[in-house]
């Protein structure tokens, strides 16, 4: 249990994790299951109310979900999983996750949810009132950006040598053409897709496990081998060989937080909606790795 004595004290914790490995996905993919509601509404197609959205997504359909920076559709993922684990001594035909480190998990999960309530999604309303949606995108697009080179190294880790090819062009155009990366001529003018690859990424090509798992303190939903990349992509990330500390620590700070502001809103949307909030984002967190892995598998099977 984390006991904070001041702000100043806070803030630096808040800070240190960021500069580990910036924010992480909190608010991926809904899953198709796990999640009931508090309470019944009417069903409305095309704008439904949260509670009711969940019952769509429960039933394999697509939903819609308004945030501040508009609306977006959302559609339940391939893999599903059951609420909770299976009692002790009992086999059971479904399929259950286990979650051997769940009472830390929860323990940090509630930590988080109230440094997001009280600290960075107040920042982040504050970050949104007073900073455009242009200049958020471009700000998203500079960090995007300066992480080109780790995308390279990664692909070319695992022999993925034509993303690497335009991880390498991205960069090049982007820091030139497109201002330092505050514009995306690489995508808009020579059709260059971005293809980001994490150290977990890597491992994950080598058959390196999972692992269980693991809720980070601030970052959120991760595991055993993201926790490793992320903490390893602290220390090697291009923003720490162009600039000293703290400097450098300042801007993957800011970089986190940029990122958790596009995703506030819509984690307290999901939040609000579920009757068990921390098995709401493990298991679309679970659900949204195997679906990922499937399509990887499906997609080396086409290869061959």
């Amino acid at each position: 249990m984390f006991v904070v004595k001041s702000v100043s004290h806070l803030l630096t914790l808040v800070l240190t994790l960021f500069v580990l490995g910036g924010c992480s996905s909190t608010t991926q993919a809904p899953p198709s299951t796990d999640t009931s509601t508090r309470q019944s509404t009417p069903a409305n197609p095309d704008n439904p109310e949260p509670n009711d959205a969940v019952e769509q997504l429960n039933s394999g359909k697509k939903v819609k979900v308004e945030t501040s920076q508009g609306t977006i559709e959302v559609e339940p993922t391939v893999v599903a999983i059951t609420d909770a684990q299976a009692p002790a001594g009992q086999s059971s035909s479904q399929v259950y996750y286990n979650d051997p480190w769940e009472d830390f998990n929860r323990s940090m999960f509630t930590f988080n949810h109230y440094l997001y309530s009280y600290v960075l999604i107040p920042a982040s309303d504050g970050y949104h009132y007073l900073v455009p949606a242009t200049v958020r995108d471009k700000i998203g697009n500079a960090f995007d950006n300066i992480r080109e080179p780790l995308n390279l190294l990664n692909n070319l880790a695992t022999g993925e040598f034509d993303e690497a090819g335009a991880n390498l062009s991205r960069f090049l155009i982007n820091s030139t053409v497109g201002l330092f990366g505050l514009f995306d001529p690489a995508s808009h003018w020579f059709d260059i897709a971005p293809h980001k690859q994490t150290i977990a990424d890597t491992l994950f090509h080598y058959e390196v496990g999972a692992g269980p798992y693991l809720v980070l303190p601030v970052l959120g939903p991760s595991d055993s081998r993201g926790a490793f990349s992320t903490v390893s992509e602290g220390f090697i990330h291009p923003v720490n060989q162009l600039i000293d500390t703290p400097q450098s620590y300042q801007i993957r700070a800011f970089d986190g937080f940029d990122d958790f502001s596009d995703q506030s809103e819509t984690y307290q949307s999901l939040y609000n909606k579920a009757n068990d909030p921390y098995l709401y984002f493990r298991n679309q967190y679970i659900q949204g790795q195997r679906r990922d892995e499937y399509f990887y598998y499906k997609e080396q099977q086409n290869e061959e």
